[in-house]
Parts: C-alpha cells; structure tokens; sequence
C-alpha cells in the first residue's frame, strides 16, 4: 500500500453492526486513522452492555476490500472481547501490500456477535488455548490450507444445522448401497432434524495436534519425517473420550485435556448425523461430498456381500486403497503398510487436506481414516434392525461396547467412504480409525 503523501489520515468514518437481536452488545464510537512511518491503521470502537466477539470490515465507497485482504490484525478482534473502550492494528503492508486507498471514505465496520451465535470459523491455539473467530474461509490468517491448522491449531467450520432436515442414509439404488440381511438397516434413508447449529473439524485430529495435548505419538503411521500432518489413529476410545455420551469426558482423556487447554470449549466427538449432513455438505443422494457423482468402474461389487468397488472418478477426492500405492485392495487384505515402508506419504494415510475438500470446504471427510462419532451401535456388532442415531443433531444416549465410525480410511475402496456408510468399532485402537472434532451450539 504505497502513499505519496508523508502523513495519510484516513477519514474517520464510523460504522458498526449491532445483529439483530437484543442481547447482542453494542459498539460505538469507531474511528480509523494511518500512522506517519509504519503505515499501521489503528481502529478505535467502544463495546457496552456485554461482551462480544468482534469481528472488522474495511471498505472504501462503500465496498469491502475483501477479508482476504484484512487477515494481518491485531488487538481487540476476532476473539472475545471485555465491554469499554477498544483497539484493533491492522497492518496493510502485510496483507494488502502496493496498494493505497481512494479519494472516497475509507470505513471501518466493526462487527458485534453474540458469543452463542459466533462467526463462520472458530481456530483453537494449542499451545496458549487462544481461541480467534473469522467470519469465512478468506479471513482466516494464511487460509485454511496453512500448516498451523494441521498442526498446533485446531480450525472448525460451522454448520448451519438449526431448524433443518435431511435424508440419512442412502437410497437403495446408490452405488454401494449396504445390503447385507433383513435385520440390518443402518442405510435405510430416514429424516433427521436438527435443533443446534454445531462447528466441525475443518480436518481429522492430526498427529501434532494429538501430541500438543497429550505429549505421546502413538500412530502406527509413524515416520518421523511425515507423521506430523498425518491423521493420529492407533488410539482406543477410552483414550480419546473413556465415557459414553452424555457424561462429560472421562479425566485424562484426549478430549479431557482438550477441553482444559482451551477452556469454554465443549469439544466432542459429532454425532452420527452430525457427521452426514457436514459430509454430504448439501449436495443430494448418490453424490460424494463435493457433488460429484458415486459411479462405478465395475459392473457390479467385487465381492458377494457388496464390500468393494472400484470409482475411478473418486481417486481425488479421497484417500483410498486404489490410491494408496503400496498396495491394492482384495477382499482378503487390509491393505495395511508396513512402518518400514513409509518411506514418504504414498502409502498408508496421507496427509490431512491433500484431497479436494467437500462443498462446505471440510477435508477429508471421505478415506485416510474410519472417523468415530458419539453414537452406539448395537452391542453385537451390528445394527440389530434400528436405525443408529435418528434423533437429530445430538447422539444417542446409550451404553455399549460399540460406536459407529464414518467415512472410510485408506484400506478400503470407495463402498466405505460413502457419506450414508457406517461401521461399528470396538473401541480398541486401530492404525485405520481416528476422529474429527464437533462442538454443538446452544
């Protein structure tokens, strides 16, 4: 952003948004003036009646210059914020270099949201537990692919659930529709309604992130050089959670300690259909998550009870075993890598965000690694003729020896990765299963 003019004061033009609802705080008093030397702006507000997270827009004539241009802030923004007066540095050198602003009205539009209604994208700092909000995928410093998400920062997406419904399950002529017996139902389609908006796990819990809360490695993915950013896997459930849902999170628990280090934060496993919807992402029956279509390459499944098939259009957007390049899938293999194979990431997982991420911007909601959720499965193994988890955007209260896991994982072939899938786990650490964080709403 260069000046030709030795001292650029930008016109004080205030601008606040107060959502439309009466508990939410109220900001006043804006003002956004430039520096002489550091070409820092400085935005001054006051918030009253309550805190808030606060959120900045900068636009000239009236037009946003785009969050992906105001990432560089500092201050009081984008994280909860104490009532009185305020500060926010945003430095344009950083995110907005060589440019400079028009003749017209530079405005600073300094955003209120109530704490229960928060913005698009919530990162969670696993070192100092800071948790900072962004109002969409553009705001979030560096983007949603910088390595700090897969490895010392937790980014979530929200979902847009509240008041909504959709079809769990899948229709019985989908590609890999689950047929097995009479008694199993756990892809029949049934209507799900939601009551909670709810954040996801923009990527599967990686390795790094596991080690900054619980100071261990116990992938069986582990090469040194690139388990960092591999999802973590070889964990039981007593680990990641110890007590079935609704209890709290057994001590010392993953999930435990997750939520001492960033406190205010009820992170969790999703539910089952929590899972689905943020899967499926809105687009409709026999689609992938980002709205391709399920197909297969073969005339029918490989094997009697409809276990594999190959899609050869699904290579790119999930990892699974006809990309997974050590090996191919066979009804009698698992397709397991060997440690002194993983010589680099083309065997076994990948790393998290290496796929095409689905229509709501999550990654690898299909393949690396099965994803395990809050809801049981019946205590024999199977299904027993229910449905699992009908009840809406919160699991299933019940004890177990198994839960279900979603999404499929790298040894298998596309039939698993389906949105509507699901397997029963239990509980005992796998190299083919790890989780993907949820925090429901109020």
């Amino acid at each position: 952003m260069k000046h030709h003019t030795p001292v650029l004061v930008l016109a004080l033009a205030a601008a606040f948004i107060a959502r439309a609802d009466a508990q939410i705080p109220s900001v006043s008093d804006v003002t956004i003036s430039q520096g002489t030397s550091s070409r820092a702006v400085t935005v001054t507000y006051t918030l009253a009646d309550a805190s808030a997270i606060i959120t900045l827009d900068v636009l000239t004539n009236g037009v946003s210059i785009g969050q992906q241009n105001i990432w560089a802030l500092e201050g009081d923004v984008n994280k909860v914020v104490q009532p009185g007066s305020r500060t926010i540095t945003w430095h344009p050198e950083k995110s907005w270099p060589n440019q400079k602003f028009g003749a017209g009205v530079v405005t600073a539009k300094v955003v209120a949201w109530n704490k229960d209604d928060p913005p698009q994208y919530l990162a969670a700092d696993l070192v100092s537990g800071d948790v900072n909000y962004y109002t969409c995928a553009e705001a979030v410093p560096g983007g949603v692919q910088d390595v700090l998400y897969k490895t010392t920062s937790i980014l979530m997406r929200r979902i847009y659930a509240c008041g909504k419904s959709f079809k769990m399950g899948s229709p019985s002529d989908e590609p890999g529709h689950f047929v097995s017996s009479v008694n199993d139902h756990r892809e029949d389609q049934h209507e799900v309604s939601f009551y909670n908006d709810y954040y996801i796990g923009v990527y599967e819990v990686t390795q790094q992130q596991y080690y900054q809360i619980m100071s261990v490695w116990p992938a069986y993915h582990s090469n040194a050089d690139y388990r960092a950013t591999r999802p973590v896997e070889n964990i039981a459930f007593a680990t990641i959670r110890g007590s079935y849902y609704p209890a709290v999170p057994a001590g010392d628990s993953f999930l435990d300690k997750l939520r001492t280090k960033v406190a205010g934060l009820a992170f969790d496993l999703p539910g089952c259909a929590q899972w689905e919807y943020a899967c499926k992402a809105g687009n409709g029956d026999g689609k992938w998550g980002d709205g391709t279509p399920i197909s297969t390459a073969l005339a029918a499944p490989t094997t009697a009870n409809n276990q594999d098939y190959e899609d050869t259009d699904y290579n790119a957007i999930g990892r699974n075993a006809y990309n997974n390049a050590t090996t191919t899938y066979s009804s009698s293999s698992s397709a397991a890598a060997t440690k002194d194979q993983e010589v680099d990431r083309t065997c076994g997982t990948d790393v998290v965000g290496n796929y095409r991420h689905n229509s709501w911007g999550l990654y690898d909601m299909h393949g690396n690694v099965y994803e395990v959720c809050n809801d049981p499965f019946g205590n024999d193994g199977s299904s027993n003729g229910v449905f699992v988890n009908n009840y809406g955007a919160v699991p299933v209260t019940a004890d177990g020896k198994y839960r279900v896991r979603k999404g499929g994982s790298y040894q298998r072939g596309p039939f698993r990765h389906r949105a509507a899938f699901q397997l029963h786990w239990d509980g005992t650490a796998a190299q083919d299963t790890g989780l993907r964080l949820a925090i429901t709403l109020p």
